[in-house]
């Protein structure tokens, strides 16, 4: 009696060792997601082709998974820009429009990123600038920093500039805002993107000590105007790293729509006219800082990563770095992003994951609302039947393997598809409007629609985008081609997204 129970016993505990095996695999083996964010960034990175950046970190970072040539944003501007990355959904002519847009107002109920992860039992962060409104879907956070002091200016020549603003004209708009740029004599931690990289260090080691799986979000300011760092990354570069660009005009032939004041630098900063082009001189210093504020990302970025091989997390990590649009250095005349030329629209985007590709590059059209899909399909998850990405999975797999024949991306009311030979270009106009939470105009969901300007160039032969040809009758049926594109996304895109 007593073999027998002794037999039943061991003959139980057998069969249980693989059910117990597979739930330790199980636990042991889920995707951490490590979601790096930067501000107002092009692809201005060694790895990609400029060998006057210093950017070693992101270069290695590259070099340890998949780098991502022809990457692209679905919209220019903050706000929009991240809603649409963290929720999947492309932007309409009255979703995702703004700078402070909302995901939580204009796609109530959307299962976004953080909200997949944390119904799978994942521990869930938010550090810095991730949401453009530090209140949009704060509830999805376990952790949540947000770091918000995007002009922390820290020398004390500058801060005394302000304080004399302030006493001048107390009531004037911005007169908290200093100089474009800003190099300090101090170490990185004084910045706030040096604070916040700190605290996501103690957050991902408190991850190791819970042994949790997360998806931590680290959201950097950097470079975002004003172009501030410490000093030792200004010395960095010279008059001759400095790309100047030979475009400072509108392309020749394109509509005189094509063009706008270009508000961003023009917001109060010192010494900036409010109209009409900046000095040469002051060229040279805000692409200079721009390249600072870049390099200071980099190290900075570099710490973050760093921490996680010693804390030995990397091998169960997959990590993305992805900036939310791009940034004009004067091109066209622009020192913004707000517009569907390449310089907005053109973003990096690298990822290193487990058991993908490393130190490849690739040229396959992809678009940021594919991280998404990425990202779900990584860690197993079922992602939202509603969201218009696709995975990049085969890619890390298999870099040199066809993907999307184009892009898509937008700002307001400008429209671009964009392939390895032609972009186009569409500016629409609206006959409705509605007003948002700030009193300014927005399109109406049922607004009619027309095109009121175009522009198309041959990114075969005018990769700068000079020349506007979309008018040229030997053309006619490549425009018509592409705004036939231009017309079916429209359609696809202004559906109503019906959440389940």
């Amino acid at each position: 009696m007593i073999y027998s129970s002794i037999k039943i016993f061991i003959l139980r505990f057998l069969i249980s060792i693989p059910f117990l095996t597979l739930f330790a695999l199980t636990a042991q083996e889920k995707q951490n997601v490590l979601f790096i964010g930067v501000d107002d960034m092009r692809p201005l990175i060694n790895s990609y082709g400029y060998p006057q950046m210093k950017t070693p970190n992101l270069d290695k970072l590259a070099s340890e998974g998949v780098q991502f040539d022809q990457a692209y944003t679905n919209i220019a501007v903050c706000g929009a820009s991240r809603a649409s990355i963290l929720t999947g959904v492309r932007g309409s002519k009255s979703r995702f429009v703004k700078y402070y847009t909302r995901a939580d107002e204009d796609l109530p109920n959307a299962v976004t990123l953080a909200k997949l992860f944390k119904r799978n039992g994942y521990t869930t962060g938010s550090i810095g600038k991730i949401y453009h409104e530090w209140k949009d879907n704060q509830d999805e956070w376990d952790i949540y920093r947000n770091f918000r002091e995007q002009r922390d200016y820290q020398s004390k020549k500058t801060l005394r500039m302000i304080e004399k603003r302030k006493e001048i004209n107390p009531n004037q708009p911005n007169n908290y805002i200093g100089p474009a740029w800003e190099y300090a004599d101090v170490e990185d931690d004084a910045y706030t993107d040096g604070k916040l990289t700190d605290f996501a260090i103690k957050t991902l080691s408190d991850f190791k000590d819970s042994q949790e799986p997360f998806f931590l979000a680290v959201g950097y300011v950097s470079p975002h105007l004003p172009f501030i760092q410490p000093k030792k990354y200004g010395e960095m570069y010279d008059d001759s790293d400095l790309t100047i660009s030979r475009e400072k005009t509108i392309p020749k032939n394109a509509h005189n729509r094509s063009y706008h004041n270009w508000e961003e630098l023009r917001n109060g900063y010192l010494d900036i006219p409010k109209k009409g082009p900046v000095s040469l001189e002051t060229e040279k210093e805000l692409i200079k800082s721009y390249y600072a504020s870049v390099s200071y990302l980099d190290a900075l970025v570099g710490k973050l990563i760093k921490s996680l091989d010693d804390l030995g997390l990397r091998d169960t990590t997959t990590i993305v770095f992805w900036s939310d649009h791009g940034f004009f250095l004067g091109e066209h005349g622009f020192w913004c992003k707000h517009h569907t030329f390449q310089e907005a629209i053109h973003v990096p985007l690298i990822i290193s994951a487990p058991n993908m590709s490393k130190n490849e590059k690739t040229d396959a059209l992809v678009e940021y609302v594919d991280i998404y899909p990425t990202l779900s399909e990584l860690a197993g998850l079922e992602a939202p039947d509603y969201i218009h990405g696709e995975s990049l999975v085969p890619i890390l797999k298999n870099p040199s393997q066809k993907f999307k024949s184009e892009i898509y991306s937008r700002y307001q009311m400008r429209e671009v598809v964009q392939d390895l030979d032609y972009s186009y270009h569409e500016i629409i106009g609206y006959n409705k409007y509605f007003k948002d939470r700030n009193g300014n105009n927005t399109p109406s969901p049922d607004s009619d629609e027309r095109v009121v300007a175009k522009m198309l160039f041959d990114m075969r032969t005018d990769k700068l985008q000079a020349i506007d040809i979309s008018n040229e009758p030997k053309y006619k049926e490549i425009v018509e081609k592409y705004s036939s594109k231009l017309l079916n996304m429209r359609k696809i895109t202004n559906q109503p997204i019906v959440i389940k």
